[in-house]
């Protein structure tokens, strides 16, 4: 378990333009923990009595139904909150797995509560990160409408992981950690074989390329064309 730099605070958003003393108390308060890709940090109906942040890595948030499916609702990574609620102590209403090997910040919520009442920017920081969050959700229910293709629904989500954790490559834009069909399969919401057509119709249109689990993207504006068009 690793002590926590003001350096380190400083780099994520939601402990940017804090008092002094803020970023001292929560140097003290908080904690980094490690987990390993396929671990769960916690499940749906679980009481939470922390604040967990994203270091590095990523995770996956995931609602299970009735039928025992999966539907993955985000993929998530460094600088974001995993809380979906700040101050009422409910139990956790999704599932949130490992995806990739991560680092996360841990607070205790009634030491970070107390914060959010000595230093009203840490409030706007917090509040403003779940707005962006909503806004995010908001989209992806636009895209969600079953009228639209599968492939044009895995296009947009492919075109957004690679706007959040896209890196340059050669080959273009690199979405930065493995992703298996089955993954795509729960982030849509689909059926794995449905999911691995719809892939290998984007692959043949050379909109990606999927090599070793990693999906590359020779032009994003190429895919945003084909899954923005009628």
């Amino acid at each position: 378990m690793a002590s926590i730099t003001q350096e380190t605070l400083q780099k994520l958003s939601l402990f940017q333009g804090l008092q002094s003393s803020t970023y001292a108390a929560l140097m003290d308060i908080g904690r980094v923990e490690t987990y390993k890709s396929g671990e769960h940090l916690f499940r749906e109906k679980d009481e939470l009595c922390c604040f967990y942040i994203i270091l590095s890595g990523t995770v996956s948030l995931y609602k299970t139904n009735s039928n025992g499916q999966q539907k993955t609702i985000f993929i998530l990574g460094k600088d974001t909150l995993l809380n979906e609620t700040l101050f009422d102590p409910i139990p956790a209403s999704i599932s949130c797995k490992i995806h990739e090997d991560c680092k996360v910040l841990v607070f205790y919520r009634t030491d970070l509560i107390r914060l959010f009442q000595q230093d009203f920017r840490l409030v706007q920081n917090f509040t403003n990160h779940l707005s962006k969050r909503i806004r995010r959700l908001y989209r992806q229910l636009k895209n969600s409408t079953s009228i639209i293709k599968i492939e044009k629904k895995l296009a947009a989500k492919l075109w957004k992981l690679a706007q959040d954790y896209g890196v340059p490559h050669e080959k273009g834009t690199m979405i930065n950690f493995p992703i298996t069909i089955t993954s795509l399969a729960d982030l849509l919401g689909s059926y794995r074989e449905t999911v691995s057509r719809a892939l290998k119709i984007l692959i043949e249109k050379e909109l990606i390329i999927y090599e070793h689990k990693y999906i590359f993207i020779p032009d994003p504006s190429a895919l945003s064309i084909f899954f923005k068009s009628p």
